[in-house]
């Protein structure tokens, strides 16, 4: 089955999601928001699960431990998180960096960094991703609360899995694609 045989329509016959009318381009991110969660877990897949264990045996690298739970908002992106923590976060807080101010160092250079992957092959800087990861703060915030409150971890996974699955990825493909579009035909 391919996926872009449904996520293409979806995408063309779509206008920007910042303009026009609100209850359609809700339905727009929500139609898009199942094949597009099929390819980022397949991407998911191909990387963190076959290339990255490829890679370790060709270099005999004994951790293999490069994701955990894949549906769990607490273990996602093992290698990301662990490299962030280990050169961004702990640094910061040797430093003398208060512990809130790491983590916003941590977030912000997430954020450039997811920024410059699709800025460059889109050669377009629009700060969508940026946004989104840094909009992961306030939600990190909200789901500690939502957590204490209901004493229950599955509020993060909850959480998420509607503002990153649901709606965010689905979102930034309708940002970055109508960008993208209205640059080259201005570029004409």
């Amino acid at each position: 089955m391919s996926y872009p045989q449904y996520i293409n329509p979806i995408v063309q016959n779509s206008q920007h999601p910042l303009n026009g009318d609100i209850l359609y381009a809700i339905e727009r991110v929500l139609k898009l928001s199942v094949p597009n969660l099929y390819v980022w877990l397949c991407m998911f897949y191909c990387f963190f699960h076959l290339w990255l264990n490829i890679l370790a045996e060709l270099l005999r690298f004994g951790d293999r431990e490069f994701y955990k739970d894949w549906w769990n908002a607490q273990t996602i992106e093992e290698p990301v998180h662990k490299w962030i923590v280990r050169h961004l976060y702990f640094p910061c807080l040797r430093n003398g960096i208060p512990k809130g101010a790491a983590i916003l160092v941590a977030f912000f250079m997430s954020a450039v960094f997811h920024e410059l992957c699709i800025a460059v092959p889109c050669h377009i800087f629009k700060f969508w991703a940026f946004i989104g990861i840094m909009f992961q703060v306030p939600l990190v915030l909200l789901t500690n609360y939502l957590q204490n409150k209901f004493q229950n971890s599955m509020v993060g996974n909850i959480i998420f899995w509607c503002f990153f699955s649901i709606l965010g990825q689905p979102m930034c493909v309708l940002l970055y694609y109508h960008d993208v579009m209205n640059q080259k035909v201005n570029s004409k």
